[in-house]
């Protein structure tokens, strides 16, 4: 830089030089003195800046290699910068991944303290409870660190852990059970898979511990022949022993029934009607199968037999052949024995008219079978309608969260009309059976009727002078 400026100072000596030069008109001889003068200032001006290019050369080289290393330099430090730049996304990225780990880690901790705490067999809460809880309520606690969260969380873990192996292998430890009878007694658990046994201290009573949460686990006893067995597993470590393969399932189901009067009661107030239409109808249907039974049929051979009579001009033992049978056939055609005087066309209407006197008194009852067929699901349907209002009514009042509330209106619904349903199917099917009956008994009287008519007929045409009357005989049976 010194050079560079020394070059320019010389520069500016020659401009003034020339500027003095060309200010005014000088002499000849000062003139020449001052040009030979000013040619060796120029001269060595010359020479000077001849001697000082080289060094500026090599200094222009020297700060042009300087600024490359300086540029390279800068590129060095910006791809730092870059990779440092994305070694920090990376980092920030890496970091992301290892906390959504430690978020689905935590997630499944959670899950499985939540299982471990519902799993738990009630004879183990008197082992691991109070420490169980302890560590949940820890991982439930907002204020803790997130750090000592995850630890109680893997405390968790080993507790489980714990349970499995000492579960897997077998395990007995004291405790108070609550006995079929409802006394709480000492004695010793036996942990043996899934499954847990209890005897007592006295080895009087053992059996095995239902499952469920409770302070106290509740001893089911299946038999007295199978006390000892247990008792003296749990006392010796092996030996035979009784084992429930449905985990307590078995005994639920068979818990859960209930009785026929239980059910019916759950059905609410329209089960009152429904079972007294029914009560009613299978009365009826009884009474009139009996009524049905008690009727005969007038055989065949007994109308040909009478006609036979009546061809012989016998109707008096005609009269008397039918008087030994109590079918409403029988009486139907004693009647019109009594009045084979009148034209056929009278006695086809009087024969009717007896058979329309017999038809109701058969037909009595069907109706109200036939109502009680129709009327039970109509019952039962407005049972359902009333317990789905019931169900909606305690919905309002205790939402959908818990079903056990919800199941006294969901049991009215169903069970009325299941009730109305079993009233109905059976009145609909007596009602057609019993009436088949009592169109079988009326239409047997109206084939035995027409065949009298026809037959009477032609004993007329046979034998016109005939005389069919019953001279001196008894009034008509009335049907």
């Amino acid at each position: 830089m010194k050079k560079l400026l020394t070059l320019t100072s010389l520069c500016l000596a020659a401009a003034s030089l020339q500027a003095q030069t060309a200010s005014g008109p000088l002499s000849p001889a000062p003139a020449r003195a001052q040009l030979v003068e000013a040619q060796q200032e120029l001269s060595r001006l010359r020479d000077q800046i001849t001697a000082a290019k080289i060094p500026l050369a090599v200094a222009l080289r020297e700060a042009e290699t300087e600024l490359l290393a300086k540029r390279r330099e800068a590129e060095r430090l910006q791809r730092l910068a870059d990779n440092r730049s994305v070694d920090l996304r990376n980092l920030e990225t890496e970091e992301k991944m290892r906390a959504d780990e430690i978020d689905y880690i935590s997630t499944l901790l959670t899950d499985y303290t939540s299982r471990l705490n519902s799993t738990i067999d009630s004879s183990e809460i008197q082992i691991y409870g109070r420490q169980l809880t302890h560590l949940l309520n820890l991982a439930e606690n907002p204020d803790l660190p997130r750090e000592e969260v995850l630890r109680s969380k893997v405390a968790v873990l080993d507790l489980g852990f714990e349970r499995l192996l000492a579960r897997l292998g077998g395990a007995r430890f004291d405790g108070r059970a609550i006995l079929p009878d409802g006394s709480v007694e000492p004695g010793t658990f036996a942990l043996l898979g899934p499954l847990s046994y209890f005897r007592t201290a006295d080895g009087k009573q053992a059996g095995l511990v239902e499952r469920g949460a409770a302070e106290h686990p509740k001893i089911t006893v299946f038999s007295r022949t199978e006390i000892p067995a247990i008792a003296g597993f749990i006392a010796a470590g092996d030996g035979p022993l009784p084992v429930d393969p449905t985990l307590g399932k078995a005994k639920a189901i068979v818990t859960s029934k209930e009785s026929l009067g239980e059910h019916i009661q759950k059905g609410g107030l329209w089960m009152f009607p429904i079972l007294g239409f029914g009560a009613a109808a299978v009365v009826m249907a009884l009474f009139k199968l009996w009524e049905l039974s008690s009727v005969k049929r007038l055989p065949k051979t007994v109308l040909r037999e009478v006609l036979a009579l009546l061809g012989q001009g016998k109707a008096s033992e005609a009269a008397k052949t039918l008087r030994t049978h109590t079918s409403p056939a029988s009486r139907m055609l004693n009647e019109a024995i009594h009045n084979l005087k009148l034209p056929k066309e009278v006695l086809d209407e009087m024969m009717f008219e007896t058979m329309l006197e017999v038809q109701p008194r058969l037909e009595r009852g069907l109706s109200f079978i036939s109502v009680t067929a129709a009327v039970a699901p109509l019952l039962g349907l407005l049972g359902t309608v009333t317990g789905m209002m019931t169900t909606f009514n305690l919905i309002t009042l205790f939402g959908t969260g818990d079903a056990k509330s919800l199941s006294s209106g969901i049991s009215e619904a169903l069970i009325t009309t299941e009730f109305g349903l079993i009233v109905a199917i059976p009145s609909l099917l007596l009602y057609g059976y019993l009436s088949r009956r009592v169109n079988g008994v009326m239409g047997d009287m109206e084939q035995i009727s027409t065949a009298f008519s026809n037959g009477v007929a032609a004993i007329r045409s046979r034998q016109p002078d005939l005389d069919l009357s019953l001279a001196g005989s008894p009034e008509p049976v009335a049907a």
